[in-house]
């Protein structure tokens, strides 16, 4: 196997292509390639959820922490559960369910400004020391918008806001499922009947179990054709991406 594979040209570093991958301890095998802002976390409650219920014992509690550490008894994510040649072997395997969850780019992408930046979490700091200005510095979504359509850096600073067809190797990975976030409970319905082969799926909606929330409606209803441009100047290659699937989606359905 090569030693180093092309579809880690899409990454920072070998880890972060393994924190986005989650394969299960047990039951049909699968493949999730976490994409974060496109409801990552209610697809890993549920998978959890699934995974608890099949093995029948209970022995696991879903949270907000389990979720994003996910038990090694459940699931195996991060370079402390797998290898690149486990990977590399599961996604070559046709009996590995290999699927991911995208979203609308212009909704992810103020959504990511939203949780991220407007509630002062660690991935501001993070710009704000790119751009060289104090971390309490006030920004707004436009000129957030404007440094990503400006600074391919900036870009790649956290994958809440990078580009998600780099982060789930849309062109690398053959999927057996791509979802759209805007049918979401389709979209889980289709994975969870596929993998658990359950009538009735139930999904975990974690902006309600967990408190999970975001809030960037406002914010995209004020946004300004500049800031549209911005945006598609930013992740042209998303909007491609999410073209093709809900035409993808539209021929299936």
């Amino acid at each position: 196997m090569d030693h180093r594979p092309r579809i880690l040209d899409n990454y920072l570093h070998t880890k972060h292509f393994l924190q986005l991958v989650n394969v299960p301890v047990f039951g049909t095998p699968f493949l999730y390639m976490k994409n974060h802002k496109a409801a990552c976390t209610t697809v890993l409650a549920t998978l959890m959820d699934h995974l608890i219920k099949l093995r029948g014992d209970g022995g696991e509690t879903i949270d907000m922490t389990s979720v994003h550490t996910p038990p090694k008894s459940l699931l195996l994510t991060g370079p402390r559960g797998l290898t690149m040649e486990r990977v590399m072997e599961a996604l070559a395997d046709r009996q590995v369910f290999r699927f991911t969850i995208v979203r609308e780019p212009v909704a992810r992408t103020v959504s990511s400004f939203s949780d991220k930046i407007v509630k002062g979490e660690k991935q501001k700091a993070k710009l704000m020391r790119h751009l060289k200005r104090p971390v309490d510095d006030e920004i707004s979504l436009s000129e957030f918008l404007d440094i990503m359509a400006h600074d391919e850096a900036a870009r790649d600073i956290d994958r809440h806001w990078r580009s998600q067809r780099k982060e789930v190797s849309y062109d690398f990975i053959n999927y057996d499922f791509v979802g759209d976030m805007a049918d979401l409970n389709g979209a889980m319905s289709h994975v969870v009947k596929t993998i658990f082969g359950v009538d009735t799926p139930e999904l975990q909606d974690t902006r309600k179990s967990l408190g999970h929330k975001s809030a960037s409606a406002e914010m995209i209803e004020a946004m300004t054709s500049k800031d549209r441009r911005n945006i598609e100047t930013a992740f042209g290659e998303d909007f491609e991406m999410y073209e093709d699937v809900r035409q993808r989606l539209a021929r299936a359905a």
